[in-house]
């Protein structure tokens, strides 16, 4: 792959992230598709200035609706009432969409998640660090990742993974309605937590599909916010923010842990001169007081 790439984008999945970077996109003065399984999902597209695909990666019969795109972002979310099991929805439906779309594309921007990392005692990790994953989910995007690095190898295409922590922004304030209620929260408070505010993450990805690097690569980043944080100063924080009783903590039960590790984001900010606007969560939380 040689050639600049042109401003043609499709957008597999226009959920909570999905949507941000097609109005960036938009904006910017992209042509965008966004698709989505679900009908009602075309005026809100079209409305931001996109053309609606009618996809769904479960149902290899619309992989004919895909437009000619040179780059993708690919982030659907997944949903559990469809019955199916996250490893058929995110490796599996990658990998046969990329084998049945009508036109292949030049860069493909995939969301992975921190969780494919295993460790669990608090200790930095970044791209160099191995990853075992314990999830369901965390298996299922290493897997699609590793599909995707001989994808790109085999296509000579460029394929680029953001390993994504956890997202809040408007309209998910991470249990919001517990914290104001006062509930006991199932979690070791002294455990670390990483987190990237919504809009940072649309940033990254826009920062990516506007990269002219056009080397065919498959290249894997942490993206987070500048700060990890235990889970005592997210609930604290939290509270102080929404006026609510100082939180209660109860020992979790086995299946409550999500880990226990601290995200280094020090390689995509270097690699592509990026800074989040919300670098820890005290910038993150102020900016969602009276807009969610």
């Amino acid at each position: 792959m040689t050639n600049q790439l042109n401003k043609n984008l499709l957008i597999v999945g226009c959920g909570y992230l999905g949507l941000r970077v097609l109005n960036l996109a938009t904006q910017q003065g992209w042509t965008v598709f966004g698709t989505s399984r679900k009908i009602e999902k075309k005026s809100e597209i079209e409305a931001a200035g996109a053309r609606f695909i009618h996809f769904d990666i479960t149902r290899p019969e619309t992989c004919r609706n895909l437009p000619v795109a040179d780059s993708w972002l690919w982030c659907p979310a997944f949903d559990r009432s469809q019955g199916l099991s996250v490893q058929e929805v995110v490796n599996s439906g990658l990998i046969r969409t990329l084998e049945m779309a009508p036109a292949k594309p030049a860069r493909l921007l995939f969301t992975s998640t921190t969780s494919v990392f295993h460790q669990s005692d608090g200790q930095w990790v970044d791209e160099n660090s191995p990853a075992i994953p314990a999830t369901d989910s965390g298996k299922a995007h290493l897997a699609a990742e590793q599909s995707l690095a001989v994808w790109a190898e085999s296509s000579r295409s460029q394929s680029i993974t953001l390993r994504l922590s956890g997202l809040y922004g408007p309209g998910r304030w991470i249990r919001k309605a517990a914290i104001e209620k006062r509930e006991p929260i199932p979690c070791d408070p002294e455990t670390w937590l990483n987190l990237l505010h919504i809009n940072d993450a649309a940033s990254a990805c826009m920062t990516v599909l506007n990269d002219k690097s056009t080397s065919s690569t498959h290249h894997i980043y942490c993206l987070t916010d500048n700060r990890p944080i235990t889970r005592g100063e997210y609930y604290r924080t939290s509270a102080r923010f929404l006026n609510a009783p100082e939180p209660v903590f109860t020992k979790p039960d086995q299946h409550d842990f999500t880990g226990n590790k601290k995200v280094r984001n020090t390689q995509f900010k270097l690699i592509y001169n990026w800074e989040p606007a919300h670098p820890d969560i005290t910038s993150g939380l102020k900016s969602l007081i009276n807009t969610d």
